[in-house]
């Protein structure tokens, strides 16, 4: 990668300096060397010299040349030029030279070309998707599969071993209101026949849990016979565990056909039922070392005393909290799995409970402390309003990629149903993706699914374009020797795509799919003012056309690879 290059370039100049007491020794953070916005000031840009310059009270331009002179005999190889400009930044043009060789490399290399060992050796758990059993897979939890799944092949791309988690709540009240209204079906047992397909059971679980809300919220009768059907589903009492076991198993069974069709898979389930006992035992046993300590009948964790705020553990009932499920999961988690980091793909709204949590479990375990993180998944925001399965005011996950799916068919009217299908997800996911995953959107299909904008489907097409040209063509890529990179638009698209693997790395360091989707967006427009710019099958002659199609070549390698890091699949035909 060539910033890298350009970064280890300074710092071994930096190293030298010093050696030669041209600048005293000092530590150096992190070297920055930013993507120029334009053109005029290169590639590459770099604020370094002013930032010695400032520690050393030098000039920085007479900074930026002392930097400059210690590999000026790079510059043939590497770039056309190096520049210095006020108030100090040194701006990198890279070589016509160095772009061929690296296009030469992804042929050779292809998907490998982007891989690199940032992550060698360390281990990430990330868990994403948790809906909970007895509830509908609304919008909200595609989202955050989607961003969760992008997460994970971007890490194992930078050399981490990655686990896929899921946490799924299958006891609880949320579960008890449904069962109870469920009971409170006339010949249960009859309707429960009379369902022909897990779409319609899916249906049921949905209604019964909105009625049984309903009838909880009136504080009444409903109410107590609901907290004793919660605790029957603790206990495992066998008045509910039959229906309970029945009704969790669809649930479950529907979630699968979800993560088959957005293309992931989980190594580990998690369920709140297997960590509900143990997370109360590991608080009463911590309550003996004041970590956790009584308050009004309750046990609670005293997060004011770190500046946090206290959360109850285990109620006056003696039941366990989400909070002491969690402590149990966690302590489950590194046993099971020794990782580095725990990555929790959750909403906004749990910031506050994650920080206590975090908090509770290093003082339980020290061993987990500053190795869990709270990632935000923003809100799906709806034109008629937030979301809330409580009231049964939800947009379904399947209804949206199945209406995105219906619109395409309509739009593209030869398309196939298998490519109607990855187009559907791949416009779905990408509109996620595109945006910060913390931030909330609103969804917009129309937009989805335009092959004119910054969408799925648009950078789909760019790729079955580009592989109807290679279709074509026939050519053999696997002996290229010369490339003549001439025309401003065959520099530019070479440009932009030998910087894939310093997105993927990026992506990593900070888990933003966002910068991929953006990067593969800005990869198609440049693709596209080039296929439309210059002739490729008819090419003056025949040296001008391999290098087009090698072009051609690489961006269908570099987009594809994108585009599946982001767990979007590509039709033959669109």
């Amino acid at each position: 990668m060539i910033r890298e290059e350009i970064k280890e370039l300074i710092k071994e100049s930096i190293i030298k300096l010093q050696k030669q007491k041209e600048i005293p020794v000092f530590d150096i953070d992190e070297i920055e060397v930013e993507h120029s916005e334009q053109k005029i000031y290169g590639d590459y840009s770099a604020n370094i010299a002013m930032i010695i310059a400032k520690k050393v009270k030098k000039n920085p331009i007479e900074t930026a040349e002392l930097l400059i002179e210690n590999f000026k005999d790079k510059i043939p190889d590497l770039f056309e030029r190096i520049k210095i400009v006020k108030p100090g930044f040194i701006n990198f043009f890279v070589s016509n030279k160095y772009l061929q060789e690296q296009i030469k490399k992804i042929i050779k290399e292809k998907s490998k070309y982007v891989l690199n060992q940032t992550g060698k050796g360390k281990t990430i758990i990330v868990e994403y998707a948790h809906p909970n059993t007895h509830k509908i897979f609304h919008v909200g939890h595609l989202r955050n599969i989607t961003n969760g799944e992008a997460i994970v092949r971007i890490l194992e791309t930078n050399g981490y071993k990655v686990i896929r988690a899921n946490y799924q709540g299958d006891v609880g009240l949320h579960i008890a209101k449904c069962l109870w209204a469920m009971k409170k079906t006339t010949d249960l047992e009859k309707k429960i026949k009379g369902l022909e397909n897990l779409d319609e059971k899916i249906e049921f679980l949905s209604k019964c849990y909105v009625d049984g809300t309903k009838a909880y919220e009136k504080d009444g009768r409903e109410k107590k016979e609901i907290s004793e059907i919660n605790k029957q589903i603790y206990n495992k009492d066998s008045r509910i565990k039959d229906l309970w076991k029945e009704t969790r198993k669809w649930s479950l069974d529907y979630f699968e056909k979800i993560y088959k069709r957005v293309y992931t898979h989980f190594d580990r389930y998690y369920f709140e039922s297997e960590v509900a006992e143990k997370g109360k035992d590991i608080v009463l046993k911590f309550k003996d070392a004041n970590i956790f300590i009584d308050s009004r009948g309750a046990i609670i964790f005293p997060g004011s005393k770190y500046g946090l705020h206290d959360r109850v553990f285990v109620t006056k009932e003696g039941n366990p909290t989400y909070e002491a499920k969690d402590m149990e999961l966690g302590r489950l988690q590194f046993k099971e799995y020794r990782p580095d980091l725990i990555i929790h793909n959750v909403g906004p709204e749990q910031k506050e409970y994650f920080q206590v949590i975090f908090k509770a479990l290093s003082q339980a375990f020290p061993y987990t402390e500053n190795k869990e993180r709270h990632l935000i998944s923003g809100w799906v925001s709806l034109r008629e309003g937030k979301m809330s399965s409580r009231k049964g005011v939800v947009i379904v996950g399947k209804w949206l990629i199945d209406e995105v799916k219906k619109r395409i068919k309509k739009s593209f009217k030869k398309v196939s149903n298998e490519a109607a299908e990855k187009i559907a997800v791949g416009a779905v996911k990408y509109s996620f993706l595109k945006n910060n995953p913390s931030t909330d959107i609103v969804f917009d299909i129309n937009e989805s699914i335009s092959l004119q904008g910054n969408s799925g489907p648009y950078l789909q097409y760019s790729c079955v374009r580009a592989n109807s040209v290679l279709t074509k063509s026939k050519e053999n890529f696997k002996k290229i020797k010369n490339l003549e990179l001439k025309e401003e638009q065959e520099i530019s698209l070479a440009r932009i795509l030998i910087m894939f693997p310093e997105f993927v790395k990026e992506a990593g360091r900070r888990y933003a799919p966002n910068l991929i989707a953006n990067y593969l967006f800005e990869l198609a427009q440049n693709f596209n003012s080039f296929y439309e710019s210059l002739p490729i099958l008819k090419a003056e002659n025949e040296s001008i056309k391999r290098t087009r199609l090698a072009l051609v070549f690489v961006f269908s390698q570099v987009l594809k690879d994108g585009l599946s890091l982001l767990g979007i699949l590509t039709p033959e035909k669109m």
